[in-house]
């Protein structure tokens, strides 16, 4: 660990040495962790100047170059931390003026009988802080919705969900959305054309980190260390 804080440390100088680029977002950060030599990597800045938020020009996302260290359980391939991992870097890091993280997930909405599946994503407290995206409806998660134990908290729609799913019913904030057997209280719809930062993809309903205990009891990622799901 301590070569890998050195290696992470010394690429957080880099970035500072950058001149008129300030990094807002770290939305993956893949950490090399007994590699001799970490390459870190400023990828996708121009892809994400598309995304219909707030100063797209200072999103990126870092990576390592190559991460073949990595075994354990990948929720996809584009996991790139254990939340373990995100921890330790939202508590040191001191070279991003923001950062956040999220992962993809697969609800069902059902409340018994056919499955009914919508596109979910795990946001971190300040997930929509640092995209600068404001509600159309109530309010956004934010870090007080995504604390360790946290119960079932609020949960977010787009607004293609909500015009599919609530007809665009104003009144929506307040009403409860069934995600694998779990009720969450609709707290805000995000704005047209914000589909999460995955161009090309969309998301239905968002839900902070926190409740992942909740939503996967016999599998819980906060707590398995080989766990690879942000």
């Amino acid at each position: 660990m301590t070569s890998f804080w050195r290696d992470l440390r010394h690429a957080l100088r880099f970035l500072r040495l950058s001149p008129g680029f300030t990094l807002v977002a770290v939305l993956t950060l893949a950490l090399g962790i007994g590699a001799n030599t970490a390459i870190f990597q400023l990828i996708d800045s121009i892809r994400l100047r598309t995304i219909p938020v707030k100063n797209p020009q200072e999103l990126g996302t870092i990576r390592i170059a190559d991460r073949h260290w990595g075994s354990g359980q990948f929720s996809s391939q584009y996991s790139q931390l254990t939340f373990a991992m995100w921890e330790q870097i939202r508590k040191r890091q001191e070279g991003f003026a923001e950062i956040a993280v999220w992962s993809d997930q697969r609800f069902n909405l059902a409340t018994g009988g056919e499955v009914r599946r919508a596109k979910g994503i795990h946001v971190s407290g300040d997930f929509f802080h640092v995209l600068g995206v404001e509600p159309i409806l109530g309010r956004l998660l934010g870090p007080a919705d995504d604390q360790p134990g946290c119960g079932i908290s609020g949960a977010n729609i787009s607004y293609a969900f909500w015009q599919r799913n609530f007809v665009g019913d104003p009144s929506v904030i307040g009403k409860r959305l069934t995600l694998d057997g779990n009720s969450f209280q609709v707290i805000g719809v995000t704005p047209p054309g914000f589909n999460g930062i995955s161009i090309g993809d969309t998301f239905d309903v968002a839900v902070p980190i926190c409740v992942e205990p909740i939503l996967s009891p016999r599998n819980n990622r906060l707590t398995r260390r080989h766990a690879w799901w942000l």
